[in-house]
C-alpha cells in the first residue's frame, strides 16, 4: 500500500512537471495577427510602421491598423508589442508594403532588407510591394472599399494562375538575394490606393543592388514574368485591330557565345482566342500583328535595361557556366551591354 502511495505521487508530481511547460502559451483569440505590414520614413528621420490587423466584428472580418514610430525598425516593433492589449505575433505577415520616400533610398532600402532577413520574427517569405501613396492611407481605407475585408490587399496579390498574369508576387527574400547577384536584377510591383478597389497595379519597379532604376508598365511586367517562368495564360492583348486572350503559354531559350560575346535565341509560343476583330481582319493578319507588338514590346525594354546595365530578364542565369567565375562581377558593365537576342513570338489559334 505504501508502495501504491509514492507510485501515485510520482505520477502527480511528473504531471506538474509537463503542465508547467506550457504556462507561456498565448490562446490564439488572445493574439493579434497582421497580414499586412507598412513601412515609410518620416521627415525626422524615424522610420513609421502601420500593421493591418484583422478582427472580428459582429461576424465580419474587418481590419485595424497600429501605427507607431522610432528611430529603427525593432524598437518599432517593440512599442507596438508594448502598447498592445493582446500579444502581437508577427511571425504571420504576407505582404509589406514600402512607401517610396524609404524604397527611393538605396542605402535605407539595403538597411531594411538586411534587418527583414535577420529577423527571426518576420518571414522571409512575405512578399514585397512598393507605393507612392501614403502607406498608412493605403492600409487604413480597406474599410471604406465596399466589399472588402480585412485580407484584400493580400489577396490582391494572390489571385491565383490565369486571373492577373501582370501582377508579380516577390518575397522578401529574392530582393534581398539580388543585392549580392551578379547576373540577376529584380522587379517589385508598384501600387496606388484604389479608387473602388483596395489597390491599383501600376507596374513594377526594376531594382539594381536595392536601387530604383527603371519603370515598367503592366503590360512589359507580363514579359518579365514569362522569363521567370510564369505563364501568361488569361492575358488580354488589344492590338489595333483585334481583341485577343491568352489561353496558355511557354518560352524556349537558347544561349551561345561568339568571340566572347552572348548571343540568345528566344522563342514565345502563344495560344490564343480572338474575342473580337474589325471586319474583315483575317487570323493570320491578326496573329502577324501580335506578334509584333509583342516583339517590340521586349526590344523597347531590352534597349531600355542595357542602357541601364540592369539584367532584369536575368540573362545572365544562363551563361554563368560560359563566363569565367572570377568575370561574372562584370556581367552587367562588360557582357550585358553586348548581348544580342533573337526573341521571336510564335502565336496560334487555340
Amino acid at each position: 500500500m505504501k508502495n501504491n502511495k509514492l507510485y501515485k505521487l510520482l505520477i502527480v508530481f511528473m504531471s506538474s512537471i509537463f503542465i508547467c511547460g506550457c504556462w507561456d502559451i498565448k490562446d490564439i483569440n488572445k493574439r493579434f495577427l497582421p497580414l499586412v505590414m507598412g513601412i515609410s520614413k518620416e521627415d525626422n528621420e524615424d522610420y513609421k510602421l502601420t500593421l493591418q490587423i484583422p478582427i472580428l466584428k459582429d461576424d465580419n472580418q474587418i481590419s485595424r491598423t497600429v501605427t507607431s514610430k522610432g528611430e529603427n525598425m525593432a524598437s518599432v516593433l517593440e512599442q507596438i508589442r508594448t502598447n498592445s492589449e493582446d500579444a502581437v505575433d508577427y511571425s504571420q505577415i504576407r505582404l509589406i508594403v514600402i512607401q517610396n520616400n524609404l524604397a527611393d533610398n538605396q542605402q535605407r532600402f539595403k538597411e531594411l532588407l538586411k534587418f527583414l532577413m535577420k529577423s527571426e520574427e518576420i518571414p522571409s517569405r512575405a512578399l514585397i510591394a512598393i507605393t507612392e501613396d501614403n502607406v498608412e492611407n493605403v492600409l487604413s481605407s480597406i474599410n471604406d472599399k465596399l466589399g472588402a475585408h480585412s485580407t484584400s490587399i493580400y489577396d490582391y496579390f494572390n489571385k491565383g494562375a490565369g486571373w492577373a498574369p501582370a501582377i508579380f508576387s516577390t518575397p522578401v527574400w529574392e530582393v534581398y538575394r539580388s543585392l549580392f547577384s551578379y547576373t540577376k536584377d529584380i522587379a517589385v510591383p508598384v501600387v496606388h490606393s484604389g479608387k473602388d478597389t483596395v489597390l491599383t497595379y501600376e507596374g513594377a519597379a526594376i531594382m539594381k543592388k536595392g536601387k530604383i532604376i527603371e519603370s515598367i508598365s503592366p503590360d512589359e511586367s507580363q514579359l518579365i514574368n514569362l522569363f521567370r517562368n510564369i505563364n501568361e495564360k488569361g492575358s488580354l492583348e488589344s492590338i489595333k485591330d483585334a481583341d485577343i486572350i491568352v489561353t496558355n503559354s511557354s518560352i524556349k531559350n537558347n544561349k551561345s557565345m561568339e568571340n566572347h560575346k552572348p548571343m540568345m535565341s528566344s522563342d514565345l509560343h502563344l495560344k490564343i482566342d480572338i474575342l473580337e476583330r474589325k471586319e474583315g481582319m483575317t487570323n493570320k493578319q491578326i496573329i502577324t500583328e501580335l506578334e509584333e507588338v509583342i516583339e517590340k514590346r521586349f526590344y523597347d525594354i531590352l534597349e531600355k535595361t542595357q542602357r541601364n546595365n540592369t539584367d532584369v530578364f536575368g540573362f545572365g542565369q544562363h551563361f554563368r557556366h560560359q563566363v569565367p567565375y572570377r568575370e561574372l562581377k562584370n556581367w552587367r558593365e562588360e557582357y550585358y551591354p553586348e548581348l544580342k537576342v533573337n526573341f521571336e513570338v510564335h502565336a496560334k489559334l487555340e
